[in-house]
């Protein structure tokens, strides 16, 4: 469908197309919770394998997001949207509007399957999902700001793919245990990822974005000053939930090296005993 062929508006279509996501992935979530996990898994998952079903039906969305996301990124925006008022308000071609879409469904069901774990359901992870679906749907449902959504809800998926891991890691420290080589690859990959997405990559994009927005807004030319205005806000608290990550990142990465440097230490200690 081309671009002017794309409806208005949230349609019935969308609605359906999100009940069915998030059915979906309750369905998912259930089988590996219920069925799967504590029959196949290892003992230390099956006895809990709630964050196991989590982890793994993440995985399904974020992985269609990220590539879909970064294919169209590439590939379909590099003509038609040159000028601020084109990246505010022109459409994004159907496969991005259904990227855009299953974002909004997952953050949907990642929150409300979130409230039933402590693990899960700190302030800010809420505040991130129930923001990132309200931007997704206010987007489509108006025509704005869907070029961004590109990037904020595709793109930056990317550098959740490896955290699925380091997350099972830190949520089953048996697991850790057992594989400490494939959590150690996650960790790097998931680190270079973060770094330049979701730090550098994010940054920029979010200076282009209050770029626009402030362009349209003093020019006269925002449809809606109201929503840019709040997208802005919403733009800021990302940024900040970013700036907090990449702290909380940069402290496990410390406190990894200081336990190697401390192993390290002991082991002379012992080394020279043994000598004596």
């Amino acid at each position: 469908m081309a671009v002017a062929d794309i409806p208005a508006g949230i349609t019935a279509v969308d609605v359906s197309a999100i009940s069915n996501i998030i059915l979906f992935l309750c369905f998912t979530f259930f089988l590996i919770n219920k069925v799967f996990a504590p029959r196949f898994a290892p003992s230390y998952i099956a006895k809990d394998p709630f964050l196991l079903a989590f982890e793994l039906t993440c995985l399904l969305p974020l992985a269609y997001c990220a590539i879909a996301g970064t294919r169209s990124w590439m590939h379909d925006l590099n003509e038609g949207f040159e000028t601020p008022e084109s990246r505010l308000y022109k459409p994004v071609p159907m496969s991005s509007r259904k990227m855009i879409l299953m974002n909004a469904a997952f953050q949907l069901w990642d929150f409300l399957i979130s409230l039933g774990r402590k693990e899960l359901n700190s302030i800010e992870m809420l505040l991130h999902h129930s923001l990132a679906a309200a931007l997704c749907l206010v987007g489509l449902h108006i025509g704005f700001g869907q070029f961004y959504g590109l990037f904020f809800m595709g793109v930056t998926e990317l550098s959740s793919l490896p955290l699925v891991y380091v997350d099972l890691g830190k949520f089953y420290p048996e697991l850790l245990a057992r594989y400490p080589g494939r959590d150690l690859v996650a960790k790097v990959i998931f680190f270079l990822a973060f770094i330049a997405i979701r730090d550098f990559m994010f940054i920029k994009y979010s200076i282009q974005l209050w770029k626009d927005s402030l362009h349209v807004l003093k020019a006269g030319t925002a449809v809606y000053p109201s929503v840019t205005y709040g997208f802005l806000v919403t733009n800021l608290f990302f940024n900040m939930l970013q700036i907090y990550w990449t702290k909380l990142l940069l402290d496990g990465l410390f406190d990894l090296l200081k336990k190697k440097d401390d192993g390290a230490d002991d082991e002379k200690e012992k080394k020279k005993k043994k000598e004596k």
